[in-house]
């Protein structure tokens, strides 16, 4: 390698290497002038192994490093995209399967045993899309059968009007009236139940269970239920307890409520006049509350009583249009929200029903 530099004062210098075994040279060459004349020339000759030992321990350095940061980042890229990247477009295609109603599955399954926030992200998305599509099949279900019951009574109504309208007969009109009285009782019982329901899930979902003591809250709408029946029809309706201070659940107080006013307002519908319903409130030795509602009315016909805890149960009373088969429903909605149960049956000491309902211990 030859480098080439002038100078006007000094004259022209040339630098060259020369590399043998193991052994590498640098020489410059410089001419020696004095008054403007040439007088000679000055080489010094150096060795510079070392020099070239340096430069080329960085130049393999900076090889090995790129060699080095290239597999880091291709690592890295299959470890992202294994890892993260494509669980990531699986939940993308996960969500986008649910919105278009597609029946195509994904693997989202296996992204949930992840013990990694991936992992807990696809288990909370699952649980939250099962609970959407339980709720949307609910609604969808509870739609198709509002539809059919309520066709029945516009069915009747639609016979009576028509026969009113071609009848003279004065009994025979009295009769009718009365059957379109009782359709539009029962079609407006339904959408009042309904839009209740409805309602209700809206609350519920802002509601917090907390602990309380349930024997306030049924004195409360007992001595209600008094107030009305009591000089309506004679009927009394007593509270009892065992005598313990506190029947402390964790619940909401206003649905407690509207368990014990639904199962009441049953009770009640039930029962002839001037007859008895009795509340009675007591504990269990693992200090589950027990609330048990019993009446003196005709009982159950049903051997499985637990159909009547069914949406638009058939086996209506003769009070028709004052029930629209939502209410033990309700219930029973709201008694597996406080992960109580709930069991209906007959009375053995006489005639009427008794409906129990168990709430777990605070």
């Amino acid at each position: 390698m030859l480098n080439y530099a002038g100078s006007k004062n000094f004259g022209i210098h040339f630098t060259f290497t020369q590399e043998g075994f193991n052994k590498f040279e640098l020489t410059t060459i410089k001419n020696v002038m004095r008054n403007g004349q040439n007088i000679g020339y000055l080489a010094i000759t150096e060795n510079a192994n070392d020099i070239k030992a340096a430069i080329n321990e960085r130049k393999t350095f900076i090889i090995r490093t790129a060699i080095a940061v290239g597999m880091v980042i291709l690592i890295f890229s299959f470890v992202l995209n294994k890892y993260f990247l494509k669980p990531i477009k699986n939940l993308v295609s996960y969500t986008k399967t649910i919105k278009n109603k597609n029946s195509k599955t994904t693997n989202i399954d296996s992204l949930k045993l992840r013990n990694d926030e991936l992992g807990l992200l696809s288990n909370s998305l699952d649980d939250m899309t099962s609970e959407l599509q339980k709720r949307i099949s609910h609604a969808e279900n509870f739609s198709t059968d509002l539809v059919h019951e309520i066709r029945n009574p516009l069915a009747s109504l639609k016979s009576a009007s028509e026969i009113l309208h071609d009848t003279n007969d004065i009994n025979q009109r009295i009769k009718l009236i009365n059957i379109l009285s009782h359709d539009v009782q029962r079609i407006e019982r339904l959408i009042t139940d309904y839009s209740q329901i409805l309602k209700d899930e809206v609350a519920l979902s802002k509601e917090k269970i907390k602990k309380l003591d349930i024997e306030p809250i049924i004195k409360s709408v007992v001595d209600d239920f008094n107030n009305v029946y009591r000089l309506k029809r004679g009927i009394q309706i007593s509270y009892k307890n065992d005598k313990n201070k506190k029947y402390l659940i964790n619940g909401i107080e206003n649905r407690i409520e509207q368990i014990i006013a639904n199962l009441l307002d049953n009770a009640v519908s039930f029962s002839e006049d001037n007859k008895e319903v009795v509340v009675n409130v007591s504990k269990t030795h693992d200090n589950k509350v027990i609330v048990n509602i019993l009446d003196e009315g005709g009982g159950f016909k049903e051997k499985d009583t637990n159909k009547i805890f069914n949406r638009f149960y058939s086996n209506r009373p003769d009070k028709f249009g004052q029930h629209s088969g939502l209410g033990l429903n309700i219930v029973k909605n709201l008694v597996d929200l406080h992960n109580a149960t709930i069991k209906a049956s007959n009375r053995l000491d006489q005639k009427g029903a008794s409906m129990e309902i168990i709430f777990p211990k605070a």
